[in-house]
């Protein structure tokens, strides 16, 4: 289809379902391209960072889930992911980058710090990325990466305990900004839930998906979230 907007992306990454999800809340028609070894030239052309997310719509290269998001919502303001009024859309952009920065990293530590997650780490970042004889040196080269990304952080597998209290700070902040209300900022989802919940969908792959079933008002905010149509298609994909 010529309107059809091509996203590269991966189904291990919280920030490409955090794409695909504004994609499909604005019902917009696009095709996925899974990103392997073969295809990472490809990528670079248009990213040369080589990171995920990459949307081509129409012509424009846009690249960043955040970046994605915005370019949306001026393309296609209905039905608004960020809020009208000045102060709730600069909450709902505070709450966006603790989720993208500070989860993120909680995560990415349980995923890749904790033995109990390695196999499943391993599968679900590899499966499509490389599933040929080199899958094993690929493997071993993204593990020794990570390790040493997270050393560089003054983190180990010995701080997984702090990482756990951490999270679980961040779900009672949560339940808290949940208090009495659908959604982060009222009866219906924004940008600010659409990147919270990307992270913890994204940790429920892992052992420390626990940690939501300790807070009820968490858990059942997610699955007020997984039950809205477009986002439901958008984790089917």
């Amino acid at each position: 289809m010529l309107d059809e907007a091509l996203l590269w992306d991966t189904s291990d990454s919280p920030f490409c379902l955090k794409a695909r999800i504004c994609l499909q809340l604005k019902a917009v028609p696009y095709r996925r391209v899974t990103v392997t070894l073969a295809r990472r030239r490809e990528l670079r052309r248009l990213n040369p960072l080589g990171k995920v997310p990459v949307l081509v719509d129409g012509g424009e290269v846009v690249v960043d889930s955040s970046a994605i998001a915005r370019h949306l919502e001026a393309r296609h303001p209905e039905p608004p992911l960020l809020p009208a009024d000045p102060a709730a859309r600069a909450f709902c952009a505070l709450v966006e980058d603790w989720a993208d920065e500070a989860l993120y990293f909680l995560v990415g530590g349980f995923k890749w710090l904790n033995a109990a997650n390695r196999a499943a780490a391993l599968e679900n970042t590899l499966a499509e990325v490389e599933a040929g004889l080199l899958r094993p040196v690929v493997a071993h080269r993204l593990v020794r990466r990570v390790a040493r990304r997270y050393r560089a952080w003054g983190y180990g597998p010995d701080h997984l305990a702090e990482l756990v209290e951490r999270m679980r700070d961040a779900l009672a902040t949560m339940n808290a900004l949940l208090e009495g209300k659908a959604f982060l900022l009222g009866r219906t989802p924004t940008l600010a839930d659409v990147a919270v919940f990307v992270q913890l969908n994204w940790m429920q792959r892992y052992a420390e998906g626990r940690l939501i079933d300790e807070v009820p008002g968490v858990r059942a905010w997610l699955g007020r979230l997984e039950a809205v149509p477009a986002i439901a298609d958008a984790l089917s994909t």
